[in-house]
């Protein structure tokens, strides 16, 4: 029961932090800035605090990843894909960063967001964080309504 109640508020949270950080994208946009303008601002430093170290492998990098995803995004699934110290991917299997559950981009519509506008701060916001680890991470949709975080040594 604890648990239960626990875990709803955690989801609640983990929705307030999406909206948040969708009305952030929408307020740059309404301000003349491009979602990439506003992951440049949001991610630009940081990564070696969070990480631990100046150059991890892609491997270090892609789990200390995974490990926030599933803390920081509940309804979100992913599997691992290969995972070398030069090159490693995650399979995200059910919703994204940027929207999940039923209604995945409902959120992003009702601040004049699209699925593109979402992709594309996604996107850089891999790129500059993981730029400053000495590697190259760019999170690629899909088809088939997956998508790939693949990251690969600078």
């Amino acid at each position: 029961m604890e648990q239960d109640i626990g875990n709803r508020q955690w989801l609640r949270t983990a929705r307030g932090r999406l909206k948040f950080e969708l009305a952030g994208i929408a307020f740059a946009r309404k301000s003349g800035f491009t979602p990439e303008d506003y992951a440049n601002h949001l991610w630009s430093t940081g990564a070696v605090n969070w990480m631990g170290k100046a150059i991890p492998t892609t491997k270090e990098y892609l789990l200390k990843e995974a490990e926030a995803f599933r803390t920081l995004y509940p309804e979100v699934t992913f599997e691992l894909g290969s995972l070398t110290d030069k090159e490693a991917e995650l399979i995200f299997t059910r919703g994204c960063l940027g929207g999940w559950g039923r209604k995945q981009w409902a959120m992003a519509r009702n601040m004049g967001l699209g699925k593109g506008h979402v992709c594309r701060y996604c996107r850089q916001a891999f790129r500059i964080w993981a730029n400053q680890l000495g590697l190259q991470a760019c999170p690629e949709p899909l088809t088939n309504d997956t998508c790939v975080l693949r990251v690969k040594v600078s």
